[in-house]
């Protein structure tokens, strides 16, 4: 579920948001701003909250208008038939829930410093495979699975001699991981050779900030039912200063097929923010609600 744009009722008068289709980032958001716009958002897609109206493309393409007023019934409306849709989407206990569906219901996914610090996985493979030649090793693996077209010589051989043991299937599952740490153990190492202020991370830990990164994404990927946007909630702030903008630089090429609103009080990312919105590949608000 795509949401394009999120209003909310003031006394008089109306604030909204409008999201990039991959990527937002609202800045100048601090932690209780950043705490209140997650529960808005849950609230409106959920049907838990008054004064707070959705403008969304739901997974069958339809755009649809989701009113929550101060008063009265909440209602679903089909934008390009003006028909109320409202039964269509209500929940087993008969709200107005878009995120019901015969999964269960699905939740937005919120993850912060601390779940990347925390849940970051370490594994020794995608550590390994990331310290190939990229081209070659995924070279390989096409001519491995008969993909490449190409033909070449020993294709169980080439692998064998850059992948080791690890087994092909397994290393295309986890090709996202691997490329993200490739790209950010290359960036550092460039980092290092042109000046003396390069981040101090070793190898093992820049893996394992992207392979958290990718990791958790991905968790939000594979939910099933109805995906909701998924929140990175001031996710850099126990990182090395140095370092997050080369997350950043990996950032739009990863959420794949996900919506991601990365909420900050960071003016450093705001910075970045701006100049790769001027590029098209995000969306920055600043201030994160805008009146109308």
């Amino acid at each position: 579920m795509l949401v394009e744009r999120l209003i909310v009722e003031g006394d008089g008068d109306a604030a909204s948001v409008d999201f990039h289709p991959r990527l937002t980032v609202l800045g100048g958001m601090p932690g209780d701003a950043r705490g209140a716009f997650g529960s808005l958002l849950a609230g409106a897609l959920h049907g838990t909250v008054r004064g707070v109206h959705l403008e969304v493309v739901d997974d069958a393409g339809r755009r649809l208008v989701v009113l929550r007023p101060s008063s009265g019934p909440h209602r679903v409306i089909d934008v390009a038939t003006s028909a109320d849709v409202t039964a269509q989407h209500r929940g087993f206990d008969g709200r107005v829930d878009l995120l019901s569906s015969q999964y269960g219901r699905s939740t937005v996914t919120r993850i912060t410093a601390a779940d990347l610090h925390n849940r970051t996985p370490r594994n020794d493979a995608v550590r390994a495979l990331s310290a190939v030649d990229q081209v070659a090793l995924w070279g390989a693996a096409d001519d491995l699975l008969g993909r490449g077209g190409k033909g070449r010589g020993d294709a169980a051989g080439t692998w064998r001699r850059l992948a080791g043991d690890t087994d092909v299937h397994w290393a295309i599952d986890h090709r996202t991981e691997i490329q993200a740490a490739a790209r950010l153990r290359q960036h550092i190492a460039a980092l290092r050779s042109l000046s003396s202020s390069a981040p101090d991370l070793s190898d093992d830990d820049a893996v394992a900030l992207a392979q958290g990164i990718v990791s958790q994404l991905t968790a939000a990927t594979n939910s099933a039912g109805s995906r909701p946007p998924v929140l990175l909630d001031e996710t850099f702030d126990q990182l090395e200063p140095a370092v997050v903008p080369l997350l950043l630089e990996l950032l739009p090429g990863l959420v794949g097929d996900l919506q991601v609103i990365l909420l900050t009080e960071d003016e450093a990312i705001a910075s970045w923010a701006r100049l790769e919105a001027l590029a098209g590949e995000l969306a920055l608000v600043e201030p994160a609600l805008a009146a109308d």
